[in-house]
C-alpha cells in the first residue's frame, strides 16, 4: 500500500511541475518540455512495473548504453571535424609549395610571378591525385636589376581569347606543357609589360 501511495505522490508531484514549467517557460521551449516531461511521465507511470518485474538494472544498462552511443558519435563527428581542418591545412600547403615551385621555374626564366590561379586534382582516391590540371598566370619580366633591386614595368598587357600569344608567352606557355605535364589549353600566361 505505501507502494501505491508513493506511486500517486510522484504523479500529482510530476502534474504540478509540469504545469509551473508550461507556465514559466516561453512559447518556444514549450513543445521540446512537453516531449520531455511526457517521457518523463511514461518512465513515472510504469515504475511500479519495471520494480514488480525487476527491470531496474535492465533499464539502467540500456540508458547507459545509449548515453555512450550518443557520446561516440559526438566524439566521431567533432574528430571529422579536426580531420576536415587538417585536411584543408595540408591542402593549403601543398598549393603554397606548387606556387613556390612555380615562382621558382618562372624565376629561372627571367619572370616574376603576379597573379596564379591554379587547380590541381584533389580526389585522394583518383589516379592522377596531385596533379596540376590547369594554371593561369600573370608574369612580369624582370627588367634592369640594379643593387639587388628588380624594377618592374607597371603596365599590364593581358592576351583574350581570340588575341594572339606574343612569343614570349608561348615559349613560356610551351615550358610550363612540359613542366606540369598539363594540356596547353589548360595553361593561361599573361606577361604584363611587354612580351612582344
Amino acid at each position: 500500500m505505501d507502494g501505491l501511495i508513493s506511486w500517486v505522490k510522484g504523479i500529482v508531484c510530476y502534474s504540478i511541475l509540469t504545469a509551473v514549467f508550461m507556465e514559466v517557460l516561453p512559447e518556444k521551449f514549450r513543445k521540446y518540455i512537453r516531449l520531455y516531461m511526457g517521457l518523463l511521465f511514461l518512465l513515472l507511470f510504469l515504475s511500479p512495473v519495471v520494480k514488480l518485474f525487476h527491470l531496474e538494472d535492465m533499464m539502467e544498462d540500456f540508458f547507459y548504453k545509449e548515453n555512450l552511443k550518443i557520446e561516440l558519435e559526438d566524439k566521431s563527428f567533432e574528430l571529422e571535424l579536426k580531420e576536415a581542418d587538417a585536411v584543408e591545412a595540408l591542402k593549403e600547403e601543398y598549393t603554397g609549395r606548387l606556387k613556390e615551385e612555380l615562382e621558382v621555374f618562372l624565376g629561372e626564366r627571367g619572370y616574376v610571378l603576379s597573379e596564379i590561379a591554379m587547380d590541381w586534382t584533389e580526389d585522394t582516391e583518383a589516379e592522377n591525385f596531385g596533379e596540376v590540371t590547369a594554371v593561369t598566370l600573370l608574369v612580369k619580366p624582370v627588367q634592369g636589376r640594379e643593387k639587388g633591386e628588380i624594377n618592374i614595368d607597371r603596365v599590364q598587357v593581358e592576351v583574350f581569347a581570340g588575341q594572339e600569344d606574343s612569343m614570349q608567352e608561348k615559349a613560356l606557355k610551351n615550358e610550363l606543357v612540359s613542366f606540369y605535364n598539363v594540356d596547353e589549353a589548360n595553361i593561361n600566361v599573361s606577361i604584363q609589360g611587354g612580351g612582344k
